[in-house]
């Protein structure tokens, strides 16, 4: 098992995946690690989707980028990067990962979003610690009120989409640690 402190300071967000499956009692793990995250007044208000049926996570991809390439998103869009990403003819939102893990939170459960947050990133440690990449999806949050990704998904009734990552086998990795700006502090004494 990697140092935890050597985990934080390598997770990386992995783009590029090998079509290698990960194992049921891998994602299963993870979930297991997730849960383990704090959670406000021990409420655990969350519910986990795994998908890694190819059909849907296509057609999930479908919705998003039609939303992505409507007039107001393409507006939108910080820069002229991100632009042309999401307009590629070749884009796929889950960079060809065999797995997406969505964590849905219960809507009438205050703090719920920041629970299931703080349960996703507890995922992705776990996943980088046991050698696999994961990826942030919060381009299928932003499709989270289509109703046919909710029924796609099968969230259940009074929840809400409120993390999601692609999990699997990184065919590569980013070298280096990540270029972080210096923290702003302000100390209160």
């Amino acid at each position: 098992m990697p140092d935890f402190f050597e985990v934080l300071k390598t997770r990386r967000t992995v783009r590029s995946y090998t079509a290698e499956p990960v194992r049921a009692e891998d994602i299963q793990e993870l979930i297991d690690l997730a849960v383990l995250a704090p959670t406000g007044m021990n409420a655990q208000p969350w519910a986990f989707t795994v998908v890694v049926n190819r059909e849907v996570m296509r057609r999930l991809g479908e919705i998003v980028l039609e939303m992505l390439r409507s007039p107001e998103i393409q507006q939108a869009l910080a820069t002229e990067r991100m632009k042309q990403l999401v307009n590629a003819i070749d884009y796929d939102i889950f960079y060809k990962a065999p797995a997406l893990i969505v964590i849905s939170g219960n809507a009438a459960s205050p703090g719920s979003g920041i629970d299931c947050q703080l349960a996703a990133e507890n995922l992705f440690l776990a996943a980088h610690a046991k050698g696999l990449g994961t990826c942030y999806m919060g381009f299928l949050l932003l499709a989270g009120e289509n109703p046919e990704v909710g029924r796609l998904l099968g969230i259940q009734e009074g929840y809400k989409m409120m993390a999601a990552a692609v999990v699997g086998h990184p065919s590569a990795r980013p070298e280096g640690p990540p270029q972080r700006n210096p923290a702003r502090v302000d100390w209160v004494k």
